[in-house]
């Protein structure tokens, strides 16, 4: 795999970046914090869609971007001859995940998820193997030598992969322990040979004392039965005599209710013939009250024409009331309306000059509003370069605090001659940069706030000039409503005086006699009463004819009444019932039934018997079922354990291989380097299965502890190049043509950076690209092709 060319949008410092990398000893030169680093973890996640170390999606994003802003990553780069392009975006508020993989500018998957896959099949490694193969920083370089042995093996562990195979036996381990644990549970709880043995000798009483029972109780049903059918014959018998006695007592029942009937009926004859012979008096006396009705007929229509002419006079009296009041409210309304003429007329001229001073408020406020817009923008710059000093003073008391013989937070080495010139600068930054134009701005603001003042004074005299103007206009637009609510009011009174005039007319030719009214409504008065008696008298002798038929009707109904009454006596006294013979049979029945009740108990005690007896057989059988279900997982979970110790025993041998093949091999690369480097001066490094490290002169072995601080720094180098070859050995990643160190020169001094330098040359041809991150500015001219940030 060779890097060809990174494309950044938004993605953490970078707003948009690109970068074409070439071949050889590349270097990434910049300043701490500006985003060297940041370059391959980009590379990292354009391939795998996730940073170095996984978090927020958030601080992926730049953190000026809009939340519009896509977080865009395009990395080309050679594989087998092959080119290969890869774009992951994020978009959106959510950042929704997105990716696409080109072959040859051909688009052949897409997905986040989907690339991603198509990468580790592709390169043959995860994420972790592809840090751990291509990445090297100058800490894991020093700790080759540094750590202590138990803690340098597993550093080499963790990037060969085998913490993995570590952490499984880890597991295996555990889980033997827990098998054996519950073995030995189960064998306290399983059931012995003697308790099984006496389980089954009782599961055979059992089911002998249930037979026993179940003959016995076959006995009783018999018996129960025929007690059944006697109970059976007893009750059919039972109900005869009830049914019997039942229709007797409904016969006599019937009797007392004609007879009731009858004596009701004859009663209400009575009634009804009464009442005829009433109604034919009052027929007599309605034929002598004569003509009454016509004759108070006639004085009712005189009487109502009397009360219309009435209520025309009423009226005549109402208009020519109004008429008077029309007239004054006639004069008033004309002199209300030449009033509010002469009030009305200063509208217009009031009108313009609100308008204008409108205009000029307006402008005013304008000036205003710009003139505060200067003043927060100059006080936010006054701000801003407050801001600036105060960083800048605190990295000056971070300065004094360290003191010129101090190391750099930064870079570790010592400030020493740099220090003066450095806090001169910083000083200088405060009072001729930063201070100058807060004293420009605060002049500035000064000048603006004074023009605000005469702006807001103004503009006060103004606002007092417009209440006065509005309120004088208020006032003469609401007289202007009056005006055209007196002048719409004066047109309906002018017109309800000719309506009146109209009406008045019309009604002049109706006269009015309240005498002559008053002795109607007496004569009226005087005739009603005997009116509405006949009336009466009318209307109860329309209940004649009714009457008559309602009385024929009722004397049919008594003789029929009578009829049935004769026939119900005599079926009653056909119905014969011997009530002496009806209670005997009842206590009959009566025993019978107590006979079949306990019957029943004596069955129902021996199948409770019986089933008290087959759940004892199930519970001692479940118990026997049960142990031989828990002897079958017991049985599972040893075989479970032999399966354990095979796993374990095939991983240690797995180890052991592994460890042969991987330390002789890491051997092999790093002493073929080593000596390529030191130019034969030293030309084998041994690392042991236990990983310890050793280098051999004039054919001695020594620990690389005993070697020159440079010697070492050589040696920590070529074994990590030698681990990372045989990780992608392992992989079968066979196509990866590049490695990335970041800062591997630590605090070394000029002339082991040099050394380190050259040796990289040296190997560059095993590689066709190698990347060295570093903050020293002095050591770019080294490199074949420089990216600068």
């Amino acid at each position: 795999m060779i890097l060809s060319k990174l494309h950044l949008e938004n993605f953490k410092k970078y707003t948009a970046y690109e970068i074409e990398f070439g071949e050889g000893l590349i270097g990434i030169i910049g300043k701490n914090g500006s985003g060297k680093s940041t370059l391959f973890e980009a590379i990292l996640f354009a391939l795998y869609g996730e940073a170095k170390n996984r978090g927020n999606k958030e601080l992926i994003k730049n953190a000026n971007a809009t939340p519009k802003d896509a977080v865009v990553v395009e990395l080309d780069f050679e594989f087998e001859g092959l080119e290969y392009k890869v774009v992951r975006e994020f978009r959106g508020k959510a950042l929704s995940a997105n990716a696409k993989l080109y072959k040859n500018a051909e688009l052949t998957t897409t997905g986040a998820k989907e690339v991603t896959a198509a990468i580790i099949k592709l390169t043959k490694m995860s994420k972790d193997a592809f840090m751990h193969t291509l990445f090297a920083s100058q800490k894991e370089l020093s700790s080759l030598s540094t750590l202590k042995n138990e803690d340098r093996k597993k550093m080499i562990r963790k990037l060969l992969g085998l913490e993995k195979i570590d952490f499984i036996e880890n597991i295996l381990i555990e889980k033997s322990r827990e098998l054996k644990r519950e073995i030995a549970a189960f064998a306290e709880v399983l059931l012995g040979e003697e308790e099984l043995t006496h389980h089954k000798n009782a599961v055979k009483e059992k089911e002998a004392q249930n037979a026993a029972l179940m003959k016995e109780t076959e006995l009783k049903t018999i018996a129960l039965n025929q007690t059944r059918v006697k109970e059976l014959e007893s009750k059919t018998q039972l109900e005869a005599f009830a049914k019997t006695k039942e229709e007797k007592q409904k016969l006599q029942s019937e009797i007392a209710l004609l007879k009731n009937s009858i004596t009701a009926q004859s009663t209400n004859q009575t009634k009804l013939v009464h009442e005829l012979h009433e109604l034919e008096k009052k027929e007599h006396e309605l034929t002598k009250l004569g003509d009454i009705k016509e004759t108070y007929a006639k004085l009712q229509t005189a009487l109502k024409e009397e009360e219309k002419r009435k209520e025309i006079q009423l009226k005549k009296e109402g208009i020519l009331k109004e008429q008077a009041n029309l007239r004054e409210q006639y004069t008033k309304s004309k002199a209300d309306i030449t009033t509010l003429e002469k009030e009305c007329e200063a509208h217009e001229e009031l009108a313009f000059n609100l308008k204008n001073l409108e205009f000029t408020l307006a402008g005013f406020d304008e000036n205003i509003k710009n003139r505060h817009t200067i003043e927060r923008e100059l006080l936010a710059e006054i701000a801003g370069e407050q801001k600036q000093i105060e960083l800048t003073n605190k990295k000056i008391e971070k300065l004094k605090e360290l003191g010129s013989e101090s190391a750099c937070p930064t870079c570790t080495r010592p400030l020493l001659e740099e220090y003066d010139n450095v806090m001169r600068a910083l000083v200088g930054i405060v009072n001729d940069t930063h201070q100058v134009k807060i004293d420009e701005y605060k002049k500035q603001l000064m000048n603006i706030q004074t023009q605000k003042a005469e702006y807001e004074t103004q503009k006060k005299l103004k606002d007092k000039e417009f209440v006065e103007l509005s309120k004088n206009l208020n006032i003469v637009q609401s007289k202007m409503k009056d005006l055209v609510k007196a002048q719409e009011y004066f047109k309906i009174v002018e017109q309800k005086g000719l309506q009146n005039k109209t009406e008045l007319q019309a009604l002049e030719h109706c006269s009015y006699d309240a005498e002559q009214h008053k002795e109607l409504q007496n004569s009226f008065a005087a005739l009603e009463p005997k009116y509405k008696h006949a009336l009466s008298l009318e209307t109860e002798l329309k209940r004649s004819p009714a009457l008559k038929s309602e009385l024929e009707t009722l004397s049919k109904k008594i003789a029929e009444l009578g009829t049935t009454h004769q026939s119900k006596e005599a079926a009653f006294e056909m119905v014969h019932y011997d009530e002496t013979q009806h209670k005997t049979k009842e206590l009959e029945a009566l025993e019978i039934a107590k006979t079949r009740e306990a019957q029943s108990t004596e069955i129902n005690e021996l199948k409770v018997q019986i089933a008290t007896i087959l759940g004892e057989i199930k519970t001692i059988q479940n118990a026997v079922d049960n142990n031989e279900t828990q002897l079958k997982k017991v049985q599972t979970k040893k075989d479970d354990l032999i399966d354990y110790d095979k796993i374990k025993t095939s991983l240690a041998e797995f180890k052991t291989r592994l460890n042969a093949k991987v330390a002789p091999r890491i051997s092999s690369i790093a002493s073929e380097m080593y000596a390529q480097i030191t130019k034969g001066k030293y030309q084998h490094i041994e690392v042991s299965n236990d990983f310890d490290f050793f280098i051999y002169d004039e054919g001695k072995k020594y620990p690389i502890e005993r070697f020159s601080g440079g010697e070492i720094d050589l040696a920590n180098l070529v074994l990590r190049i030698a681990i990372s070859k045989t990780l992608t050995e392992l992989s079968g990643a066979t196509s990866v043509g590049f490695l990335a160190f970041d800062e591997v020169f630590g605090s070394q001094d000029e002339a082991r950076r040099m050394e380190i330098l050259e040796a990289f040359h040296t190997i560059k041809e095993q590689y066709r690209q190698i990347f060295l991150i570093s903050h020293e500015m002095e050591i770019k001219e080294m490199f074949e092709r420089v990216v600068e940030l």
